[in-house]
């Protein structure tokens, strides 16, 4: 199969998880309408801070902020190691990319879609997660030509031998360092991290520095999500274990956190799912992304 083929297919996906996405982020703003009026029915509701509240009975926190269209800064870390057994995509055409390649294109797919929706709105950095340190590619930048240059000079690391923990604090110290942090009180943006991690083998812990990522959510106008890319779950990695101590950062309960194995159109699908805007989308388990056309009724 030619490259042309291949290349084909992939603006086919590309193209496609577009315009759903735009489906999508209109339905979000629905059920983000749904929730509201569901919380509001909630009783014995406290107020923990000028930002939050939590209801006593289901413990759940909510964000008493507008749900206002700010501009977003979102800076995107990605992960550029691949392990030693690495299982790479394969698209029906029956030519095969590395997950760097496949994690490049839905970065550039959402960057162009977001951009889009609102042009010129939202900045967006870049950050490599290394083998074993990070980097600060790109500072914040409303050209996405720009964002595109340094996120095609991304190369792959290979570990020189197998790693079975990743130190989360050594990341949140660089992200708390260098990214953009909103006033709590009259904000002229949100600030968005969205995490790419690909390893399979490679638990991703906190042994020192957690105090960054908590100084980080204490801020309402400060949103996580996380991509979880990994190897198709087998006896040699530990998607399970990492899933679990990813899930774990979600420590508020306003973050996004999606998985993927080794398929092209579900990794563009929930990629497309962090489009929609953090202070105006439900909560992950309140978000429903079936479309259902209105009925048009004929005179």
């Amino acid at each position: 199969m030619s490259d042309k083929e291949s290349n084909n297919e992939i603006q086919i996906i590309s193209e496609r998880l577009q315009t759903v996405a735009t489906l999508e982020y209109n339905n979000t703003q629905q059920q983000q309408g749904k929730s509201a009026r569901k919380n509001n029915n909630s009783v014995d509701i406290k107020t923990i801070s000028d930002n939050a509240t939590i209801t006593t009975t289901e413990n759940i926190f909510v964000r008493n902020v507008p749900e206002l269209n700010l501009p977003e800064k979102i800076l995107l870390v990605i992960d550029t190691v691949k392990e030693q057994q690495c299982t790479p995509f394969k698209l029906g055409t029956g030519a095969t990319y590395s997950p760097l390649f496949m994690i490049k294109r839905v970065v550039e797919n959402f960057v162009c879609a977001k951009s889009t929706i609102q042009p010129g709105v939202h900045q967006y950095a870049l950050m490599s997660l290394e083998a074993m340190d990070t980097c600060w590619l790109c500072d914040y930048t409303s050209n996405i030509k720009t964002v595109f240059n340094y996120l095609e000079g991304i190369e792959e690391n290979t570990l020189d031998e197998e790693q079975k923990t990743y130190d989360l604090g050594n990341l949140f110290e660089t992200i708390h360092g260098r990214i953009a942090i909103p006033s709590k009180h009259q904000p002229a943006f949100v600030s968005r991290v969205i995490l790419i991690y690909g390893r399979s083998s490679s638990v991703p812990k906190f042994y020192t520095r957690q105090k960054y990522l908590e100084n980080l959510t204490e801020n309402p106008y400060f949103f996580l999500d996380v991509l979880f890319v990994h190897e198709p779950p087998g006896d040699d990695d530990i998607c399970e274990k990492v899933y679990a101590e990813i899930a774990a950062l979600d420590t508020m309960g306003f973050s996004y956190i999606f998985e993927v194995g080794r398929n092209a159109a579900k990794i563009h699908d929930n990629m497309a799912k962090l489009l929609a805007h953090p202070l105006q989308r439900p909560l992950q388990k309140d978000a429903s992304y079936t479309y259902t056309p209105l009925d048009v009724k004929h005179s």
